[in-house]
């Protein structure tokens, strides 16, 4: 209801009014008359106070009637109002029944059906109000809090869509009246109200409610007519509106004061049939108004207090951070407040007829009989673990019997209170854990620990100090242990200056003998002083065991001895083999032209001196390692396999090893030992050039090196039968300078510390040692491949053999040859031209495909794969286009396994690599062509 007057002035008004009503004379004839010839408008009334509602008296009032009645006096309306809910305004306004409607806020959807007028009336602001003490003020408080909202304000609704984008979760309640908003207050359902400012400013206050800072959604509110009519009502409440608005003393302002500022009291007229009848009962009614307004004013002020002690009481409970819970003696819950409702995951609904027992709230140890009262207490203060989706939460009861009276009947609950101690709980867990952890490291770590007193007594050793010097305290004088009693003084004087703080560390190295050992231990000590928070000082050591380090030093020293002494027996049996080299050659030709035989048996004796003397310096190089230790016959290919086995175990797993093209002979001359180094210096340096990830192949095949290939390889190797084994990677590759460099001795790319630079020079020098040859292929960030030959060393009849094998014959063919390298294209065109073909030359694939596009034709064309313009590999794509019959020779030094793959899964394609001799051209043409 609209509070209409001060209790204090009603009496007093009413009086004057009645008295003045009385000496009014009424003549209704009069105002009819002058009502003719003016406007009639019908205006829709519903109760949206204070902008518009009926009051007590049946009368039209608020901001929008007032406004109205003002309007009428300037413009002359006949205005009657017809009163009725918003949906029936809504249609009478639809059906002509009703000229003007107000208050109402434009919207897209009104403006199809309705014309408003330009001048706003008022803005309204929505406001968030609250129970005292609730703690809300900004919008965060109200994340995942229940808002109450009434049916016919929707507009309040927009909280949700301001708060969202605050990235606050707010849940609406829809309620009817007033009374149900404050009743679900009470009851905590909802814990704010939100509601037009007017609203909570000229009626909340009655309810004991308090607005907050939180304001939301203003929206205008305006005059309305049907669309299309009455434009003219429109025009006169603009035109006033706006002479009323320029001035601030204008009767707007005071209007909108009076209705919209709830300090100001508002004034209420009198309608007709209260002038009647007011004079009849004037006195009767005076008397009963005194004693209601007394007895209403008495009962309210103390309802008021009540309420408002029973709403801080229970604003209290509901935001105590902990959970309050009220039970009865057969364990149902009577009341829970919201803060356990959230621990426990429950609304209070899901709760009713719950017993504790049910919910697992309280430890299982309080029994039914403790509740009733047939058992005294065990525990007044106990703690349980309640399971919900955030894990176990542990919760610290208090638990005391309380007595209530119902209609003056005693009553016995069970109050119980309980403090989420959770983060405590955690807390201990982790400094346990903590402890643990710092045991546990200290027990294996691969060091002495200890840390003794001011009275140096030990407080602390840890595992391995203790396993090597005993369990007991007096087993822990390390002092006893050292072998040197001078170093006894100056470990007892480290103690001292670090007690007395003369220094912050002290470091010593000294020898102690376990008991049950032969030998002394090595031993490196640290010790520091401890400073506590209270001033104690304590001493820290902590130590290592040197004695293997030393060993493994020793050893070194001595591998480094013998590496020098090595080197000085080779350069002596060097220059030795040179004299006797000398010796020899004269002592073969004395031996010569000696006919005298006493002469020549001492000359023979002479060369056997020699002889044996070059025995010895063998002996030197051997040791010295400038030779070869074993050269016997070795399968090369059972050496990659046995590599492949080893590398499988090393390498990281994502590095994907291939043998999958190998040859049929792979017996050598030569050391397994120094070859299979040289292969795994390679792989070693291919597994840092992909980091770890790629894939790794290793292929071996029969080749027979020509003139032209051993020219092509600047005669490292002579012409003959080789074994050539190849090593790709798909790493990283190299520039051309790094290429150049890379058999340098001492040269690395690798960081500092992390390569000597020595591994490809050793893998060079072992090729050269088995007159070998090895070359490198490789571009930035298409991989390498390392090429090895090794000579294949046959026997005389096998020679013969291959000797009498004669060059398969072919037919006479038109050929391309498509190579960048012009040494490579004049070597074809010899080597083919000799043997009747017709050989054309291209330098690149485009002005090879261009000569097909001319109409030019070919039996076969050999393809490099890599040139520059346009690839192999995308100069037989094009080719594939134009569905060409001729076959394919693809030829490479280096090509990606995968681009070889792509291709060989055609027809008419056949893969030859480089570097390759004429004898395996040819018999790779025949192969091709007669397929």
């Amino acid at each position: 209801m609209i509070k209409i007057m001060n209790s204090e002035r009603t009496l007093p008004a009413l009086l004057i009014l009645t008295l003045f009503l009385s000496l009014v004379p009424l003549s209704g004839t009069a105002a009819q008359e002058r009502d003719s010839g003016r406007p009639r408008v019908r205006i829709g009334l519903y109760t949206f106070a204070p902008l518009s509602f009926t009051d007590e008296y049946g009368r039209a009032n608020g901001l929008f009637p007032s406004l109205a009645s003002e309007i009428v006096k300037e413009e002359g309306w006949r205005v009657s109002y017809l009163e009725g809910s918003w949906d029936q305004m809504l249609d009478k306004l639809e059906n002509g029944e009703i000229d003007l409607l107000m208050p109402i806020k434009p919207s897209p959807g009104r403006e199809l059906a309705m014309d408003f007028n330009r001048e706003s009336v008022v803005e309204i602001w929505g406001q968030v109000f609250i129970p005292p003490g609730s703690g809300i003020q900004t919008m965060k408080d109200l994340d995942d809090k229940h808002v109450a909202v009434l049916d016919i304000e929707a507009n309040s609704r927009n909280l949700v869509v301001e708060a969202a984008e605050s990235g606050v979760n707010v849940i609406i309640e829809i309620y009817s009246t007033l009374e149900e908003v404050m009743d679900a207050l009470e009851k905590s359902e909802v814990q704010a109200f939100a509601a037009p400012q007017y609203l909570g400013l000229n009626e909340l206050r009655d309810f004991n409610l308090i607005g907050t800072n939180i304001l939301f959604s203003p929206f205008p509110v305006h005059f309305a007519v049907k669309k299309g009519e009455n434009a003219r009502l429109l025009e006169d409440i603009d035109r006033n509106l706006e002479l009323w608005k320029r001035d601030n003393k204008s009767v707007y302002y005071k209007l909108i004061e009076e209705w919209m500022t709830p300090e100001h009291p508002q004034v209420t007229v009198i309608p007709f049939w209260v002038k009647v009848f007011i004079p009849l009962c004037i006195l009767g009614f005076l008397i009963f108004s005194i004693v209601s307004i007394y007895m209403k004013e008495t009962i309210k002020r103390r309802t008021d207090e009540i309420r408002s002690a029973l709403s801080n009481y229970r604003s209290l409970v509901q935001q105590l951070q902990a959970i309050v819970m009220r039970i009865n003696t057969q364990g149902r819950i009577i009341m829970i407040n919201s803060y356990g409702l959230s621990l426990i995951e429950r609304r209070e609904e899901d709760l009713e007829g719950s017993t504790i027992f049910e919910l697992d709230l309280l430890p299982a140890s309080i029994s039914s009989a403790e509740l009733d009262g047939s058992a005294p207490w065990k525990d007044l203060e106990t703690l349980s673990c309640v399971k919900t989706s955030r894990g176990d939460q542990y919760v610290k009861w208090s638990i005391n019997r309380v007595v209530t009276r119902v209609d003056n009947t005693p009553s016995t609950e069970i109050l119980c209170i309980g403090i989420d101690i959770t983060d405590q709980i955690e807390s201990e867990r982790a400094l346990q854990r903590s402890e643990l952890q710092f045991q546990s490291f200290m027990s294996n770590i691969p060091v002495f620990a200890y840390m003794k007193d001011e009275n140096r007594q030990p407080l602390f050793f840890n595992k391995a100090l203790q396993e090597l010097i005993g369990n007991t305290e007096k087993d822990m004088k390390q002092k006893d242990f050292i072998v040197d009693s001078r170093m006894k003084e100056k470990l007892k004087q480290a103690e001292d200056n670090l007690f007395t703080q003369k220094s912050e560390k002290e470091s010593l190295e000294y020898e102690i003998q376990v008991p049950g050992e032969k030998s002394p231990r090595y031993f490196h000590e640290l010790m520091f002083p401890i400073k506590r928070e209270d001033g104690t000082l304590y001493l820290g050591g902590v130590g290592m065991d040197l004695t293997e380090s030393r060993a493994i030093e020793e050893q070194l020293n001595q591998s480094r001895k013998m590496q020098a002494i090595g080197e000085l027996a080779g350069g002596i049996a060097h220059d030795f083999n040179n004299q006797l080299a000398g010796i020899l050659g004269y002592t073969d030709l004395i031996t010569s032209g000696i006919s005298d035989a006493r002469r020549e048996r001492y000359a023979q004796k002479l060369k056997t001196a020699v002889e044996r003397a070059s025995e010895v310096t063998s002996q030197l190089l051997s040791f010295s390692r400038k030779g070869k230790k074993e050269n016997r016959q070795i399968d090369v290919n059972g050496i990659i396999d046995e590599l492949i086995s080893l590398l499988s175990h090393s390498l990281n797993k994502q590095i994907h090893i291939h043998f999958d093209e190998r040859c049929e002979e792979s017996q050598i001359m030569g050391d397994p030992g120094l070859i299979q180094n040289a292969l795994l210096n390679i792989a070693i340096n291919a597994r840092d050039a992909m980091n770890n990830k790629g894939d790794l192949y290793f292929t071996s095949s029969n080749i027979t090196v020509d003139e032209k290939m051993s020219a092509l390889q600047g005669y490292a190797i002579p012409p003959g039968p080789y074994l050539k084994v190849s090593i790709e990677d798909t790493g990283e590759g190299m520039s051309r300078e790094v290429r150049e460099k890379i058999f340098e001795p001492f040269f690395t790319t690798k960081e500092e510390g992390k390569g000597t630079g020595m591994g490809l020079s050793m893998v060079y020098g072992t090729v050269k040692e088995h007159r070998g040859n090895i070359t490198v292929q490789s571009t930035p960030g298409q991989g390498t491949v390392f090429n090895l030959y090794f000579p294949v060393e046959k026997s005389t009849e096998q020679k013969a053999s291959r000797k009498g094998n004669s060059e398969p014959s072919l037919g006479s063919y038109s050929i391309a040859v498509v190579d960048d390298e012009t040494m490579i294209r004049d070597f074809l065109r010899i080597s083919l031209k000799d043997r009747g073909h017709r050989v054309s030359l291209f330098k690149n694939g485009l002005s090879f495909l261009e000569s097909l596009d001319r109409g030019e034709g070919f039996d076969l064309v050999i393809l490099d794969m890599i040139m520059p313009e346009m690839s192999g590999v995308e100069c037989y794509r094009e080719l594939k286009k134009r569905e060409s019959g001729i076959r394919v020779l693809l030829s490479s030094g280096y090509s990606r396994k995968e681009d070889v793959r792509e291709i060989m899964k055609n027809d008419r394609v056949l893969y030859l690599q480089k570097p390759y001799s004429i004898q395996d051209l040819i018999k790779a043409i025949q192969e091709l062509m007669t397929e």
